[in-house]
């Protein structure tokens, strides 16, 4: 048997089918759901087989039967084939109930472990068939399962690691006995076609647990043994490495000694020990940048190994035995990691880990780049043109250019072109170029500049002191029109480190940055100027401060794809005919990325002009791309190592989406935070925290911005195909993250396991012992046991119809923090760490009262809607001390009557809430009212759509009771007055207002002066407004008007006044309501000259 991935793994659809139909089923099995339990030894063996394996070619046989027999009522020749097939199947069986051979890419200790995941989901279906002739062994057989569950444990942790030690071939060696031994017991009593015995039953059954027991004596002796033996024995873990990691476990040890767990009761004082040193070693680390002092990364790498030890050990819930004899070892370990980094820290302090023993031994990020060939730039003539216009024209003053965006654009080689063109040299005395990379050094600078602008020979400046350097490059350039290229700059500091030797005269210099950085710190920049530098006590100089442009280098289109793919494939030549169209699909695929084109180029040059290879290339550019090792990816992947620690992990995980699709942002940083790569900042949210990491990677060039929210943040985004093919690489080379687009082996190594393939026959339940995030589409509708993955953090079902599925063992779910699901599961309860919960519902749904037991909760959102059951509107509600201190958001919930009203008071930070309302009866004021919100002191976005009932028109109606720090505000059908409308307009915060479904009554809309003070963006929806009258002194912040559907409507010509509005949308309005649009924009070019006005209008 041999492990091999397929795109399409055999069917059992139709015997899945066939045998939940007891007609049917009881002609094959010997007990009812025996055939179950076939299934489950089908998909096992599905995973080890290859296609033609004779049991594999059965199984179709089988299969298909089925399906033939499925078409009858009655007994009949289909049906006897089927059971004679059923029966040969059957005893084929029983090789699968050994541990299978040794597999090239799974090691002994992985294949016992997915054994026993085996055998472990044949006991749970047995339990849950509740068969009457195991009534008087269960408890035996529960307590055989309860034992294999703490093999599974024992073989995820590290006492099982050191597989070269003979101690530990030893250990595994028994383990696979006992699970053969298991095995055999299964299949001769439940997969025989003979008479099944109890008694013989009973006696297996006493016999492997007394087997155990031994077992259990010999694991503890070996644990006692390794520690010995391997006092810092190293796990193979991720080395994606974030200081998050030790946040959320210093989290979870406090909760476990708060809560008194009765497991760790006796080991409490080595747990607290364990989160002390840990947070002496997270207090240090988090000052210290690794990337600068890899002396340190031994010590990261330990701490990473150690945090994870804990984890593992606690959150699998192992007896209280093993816990007791695992805890104090891992207290011994940690105290030596911390003992050793102390000494260290007293090295660091001491300032003795210089920073340029690192930074002299690191490539450039320009020795990586890919040689783009003779500096051509199809396809960007039209950016040299607008860059030279940058350099030549303006004012006098030093102006400074940073051309950025991703890896592979070709800034470089734009950049090299325009150094090297012509009227630029003619145009300035002297042009410099100079390397900077990240990992810079200010002397290589200072000798590429003064290298390029002098003939002082090379052996004479390279033995300079850096002071010299720059004062020669001060007297050079004095007086004189320059201009200098800076290549791959990547913050200021290399600025600062040169700009003392950059004279700021009125003499027409520019300086050029190329960089990935889409925001040099402009303002920092400026302040580098507030003084002029000084050499031999020369006077200053009058001067201005320079002025700053940062330009986005674009994508090329596909046509300039084409255009500069058929030149590096044929030069000046034509495309043969043929392969136009095959090659302009090539140039397509490589997403306007002018680096892929011409590694692509260099692929096809190397190819015979046939069509059918070229298809080949244009079908699997990426795996041309990536499957060798090569310049283009070194430089790409070098964008990586280049982020921040903190970043990395957040970078890599955009590989589980699948590619070339946009992802929801609040989706993405709630995962973020579940995942633990957010790290506490104080006074912040981790969702904030998130959002601005997300921010950091867009600013890199690494992510890109896909949409955008009314105020302006980033709703969803995306990342490259280049850049996704970077993650999955990396991903899965530092044991991050696999992706799944076939057949799922037996044993998944990976923490975090994306199944993006909609193929669901070729899949079955995944497993693996450090599993700790699941997402995508998951496997066919077979039971999916969740109890052997106990580590799992984040579960994402929104792909998956769950009418299909059973949550068995989800129960075991104790340390979920993220759960997206299409219904609410009835063991939520069990979730007690859950914070982030979406709920993708098409119908209402109800809240259990549990909801409010959930202290963890953060973010909850139900797609559908959903309402508060009636226990918990009458119960909770009656318990004024319970709060949900942690709950942030919620989306979209009913609010009925005064009792959902009470609910809401037990939110007290709930920052986002959209919602469904009607007017109700208030007791206690005896009239009707909207739900009252101004409560919620924290609140900063609420939408709200209101539900006529049937509550008279006549009857008065307040405005809604709104908090003032309100800065997001969407209204749905409220036929507000005006009076009401004026009160909204007088929120001290309010940025985003939009106005939905006819929310105002009448056709005038008078605003006053002091509303709207802070207003950014203003939607009107379906509004029968006719007249609107605006001073030029209202809305002084209006960035963006958004019309929809409004008739009869003319924009005020006022508008043309506020200089703060930079766009007009106009969605399926009349004819006046665009004429008015487009009279603003005339009107604002025509007094302020500037086009900074942009009208869309779409019907």
């Amino acid at each position: 048997m041999t492990e091999s991935g397929r795109e399409m793994a055999p069917s059992i659809y139709n015997l899945r089918r066939l045998l939940k139909y007891r007609s049917k089923s009881e002609m094959l099995e010997m007990f009812d759901g025996q055939g179950q339990l076939v299934l489950i030894v089908a998909q096992f063996m599905i995973k080890l087989c290859s296609e033609d394996d004779p049991v594999i070619v059965l199984l179709k046989r089988l299969d298909h039967s089925a399906k033939l027999s499925w078409g009858y009522t009655h007994y009949n020749e289909e049906d006897r084939k089927l059971s004679i097939f059923f029966r040969s199947f059957m005893e084929e069986l029983q090789v699968f109930f050994k541990v299978p051979n040794s597999m090239s890419t799974l090691s002994p200790k992985e294949l016992v472990a997915a054994f026993i995941d085996f055998l472990l989901e044949i006991f749970e279906e047995i339990l849950n068939l509740q068969l009457y002739f195991i009534h008087h062994v269960e408890d035996s057989i529960q307590s055989l399962k309860m034992e294999l569950k703490f093999l599974l444990i024992f073989l995820g942790d590290t006492p099982s690691q050191p597989t070269e030690l003979e101690t530990t071939k030893k250990i595994l060696a028994d383990i696979e006995v006992v699970a053969n031994e298991t095995g055999s017991f299964l299949y001769s009593f439940f997969f025989s076609t003979n008479r099944i015995s109890v008694t013989g039953m009973k006696q297996t059954l006493s016999d492997l647990l007394g087997n155990v027991e031994l077992l259990k004596e010999n694991i503890k002796k070996h644990c006692i043994t390794v520690a010995k033996i391997l006092p810092s024995g190293v796990t193979r873990q991720t080395s994606v490495f974030s200081l998050s990691l030790v946040d959320s476990i210093l989290d979870y040890l406090k909760d476990l000694m708060n809560n008194k767990d009765v497991r760790i009761f006796d080991l409490k004082d080595q747990i607290e020990t364990i989160h002390q040193e840990l947070m002496f070693l997270q207090s240090f680390l988090t000052n210290i940048e690794v990337e600068k002092y890899p002396q340190l990364e031994e010590f990261f790498i330990r701490i990473r190994v150690v945090a994870y030890e804990v984890e593992y050990i606690i959150n699998s819930f192992a007896p209280v035995w093993y816990l007791t004899l695992r805890i104090p070892q891992v207290m011994e370990k940690i105290q030596l990691v911390s003992t050793q980094f102390r000494e260290k820290k007293k090295m660091y302090d001491a300032g003795l880990q210089k920073k340029a023993e690192y930074l002299s031994q690191q490539l450039s990020l320009q020795a990586l780049r890919p040689h783009i060939g003779d500096g051509n730039i199809i396809g960007l003539e039209d950016v040299k043109l607008k860059i030279k216009e940058y350099l030549v024209g303006g004012p006098s003053n030093l102006q400074i250019i940073s051309i950025f965006g991703m890896p592979g654009l070709g800034k470089t080689t734009l950049a090299k072109n325009i150094y090297h063109d012509a009227f630029i040299r003619h145009y300035f005395d002297i042009c410099s170029w100079c390397v900077v990379s990240q990992t810079y050094q200010k002397r290589n600078m200072l000798i590429d500049i003064l290298m390029s602008i002098s003939d002082i020979g090379r052996d004479i400046i390279l033995n300079i002191e850096d002071e010299i350097l720059a004062e020669w490059i001060y007297i050079i350039l004095e007086g004189r029109r320059y201009i200098i290229f800076m290549d791959g700059i990547w913050n200021v500091t290399a600025w600062f480190d040169i700009r003392l030797c950059i004279p700021n005269e009125n003499c027409g210099s520019r300086i050029l940055f190329t960089s990935q950085i889409a925001k040099v710190d402009m303002d920092t920049l400026s302040r580098s100027f507030n003084s002029p530098p000084r050499f031999f006590n020369y006077p200053p100089r009058f001067f201005k401060h320079p002025r700053f442009f940062n330009y986005p280098l674009r994508f090329l289109t596909h046509y300039e794809c084409w255009n500069l793919l058929q030149f590096k494939v044929f030069d000046y030549e034509q495309c043969p005919p043929v392969l136009v169209d095959v090659a302009k699909k090539i140039a397509r695929n490589c997403g306007g990325l002018p680096s892929t084109v011409v590694f692509i180029a260099s692929v096809l040059k190397k190819l015979e002009k046939e069509k059918s290879l070229w298809m080949d290339v244009a079908e699997n550019i990426t795996s041309y791309i990536s499957k060798d090792t090569n310049d283009y990816m070194n430089m790409l992947e070098l964008s990586y190592n280049h982020l921040p620690m903190h970043l990395k992990p957040c970078f890599l995980y955009f590989g589980a989406f699948e590619k070339d699709k946009e992802i929801p942002v609040q989706k993405l940083i709630m995962l973020w935070a579940a995942e633990g790569f957010i790290q506490k900042a104080e006074n912040r949210s981790s969702e904030d925290v998130a959002e601005q990491y997300l921010l950091d990677l867009i600013n890199r060039s690494m992510v890109l911005v896909a949409k955008r929210k009314s105020d302006g943040r980033i709703k969803a985004c995306s990342v490259h195909g280049a850049m996704h093919d970077i993650c999955l690489r990396v991903a899965e080379k530092e044991n991050f993250m696999k992706v799944m687009k076939d057949q799922l082996s037996i044993y998944e190594e990976h923490h975090r396991l994306s199944i993006q393939s909609r193929s669901t026959p070729s899949f079955s339940r995944p497993f693996g012992l450090h599993v700790r995030s699941l997402l995508g589409h998951l496997p066919d509708p077979s039971a999916f046991i969740f109890s052997s993955l106990k580590l799992l953090k984040v579960l994402d079902l929104s792909n998956t119809d769950m009418s299909l599925y059973n949550l068995t063992g989800s129960e075991a779910l104790a340390v979920l923090r993220f759960l997206s699901i299409s219904s609410i599961p009835s063991l939520i309860k069990s979730f007690e760490n859950l914070e982030f919960l979406f709920v993708d519902n098409k119908e209402v749904v109800e809240i259990p009262a549990i909801f409010l037991n959930m202290v963890k909760l953060r973010h909850v959102h139900f797609s559908g809607g959903a309402q508060f059951n009636e226990s918990l509107r009458i119960q909770e509600t009656q318990d004024e001390n319970f709060l949900l201190n942690n709950l942030q958001y919620l989306s979209s919930i009913f609010i009925n009557d005064e009792n959902d009203e009470k609910i809401l008071r037990f939110l007290p930070r709930i920052r986002t809430l959209k919602c469904r309302i009607t007017l109700f009866w208030d007791s206690s004021e005896n009239c009707y009212r909207y739900p009252a919100f101004g409560f919620l002191n924290h609140l900063e976005s609420l939408s709200v759509s209101f539900r006529p009932s049937y509550v008279s028109d006549d009857i008065s109606r307040e405005v809604i009771d709104l908090q003032r720090n309100l800065r997001k505000l969407t209204l749905r059908n409220f036929d507000l007055s005006w009076k009401q409308m004026n009160i909204i307009g007088m929120l001290p915060e309010l940025q985003v207002l939009k106005l939905r479904d006819d929310t105002i009554e009448g056709k005038k809309w008078d605003t006053g002066e002091d509303e709207f003070q802070q207003l950014r963006y203003l939607e009107l929806d379906v509004l029968q407004i006719e007249h609107w009258n605006v001073s030029y002194s209202h809305f002084p912040r209006l960035e963006r008007l958004v019309l929809r559907s409004c008739q009869n409507f003319e924009i005020p010509v006022n508008l043309v006044y506020i200089q703060t509005v930079e766009k007009i949308e106009v969605h399926g309005c009349a004819e006046s309501v665009e004429v008015s649009a487009l009279q603003i924009q005339e009107g604002r070019r025509a007094l302020w000259g500037h086009e900074y006005l942009k009208v869309i209008i779409s019907h």
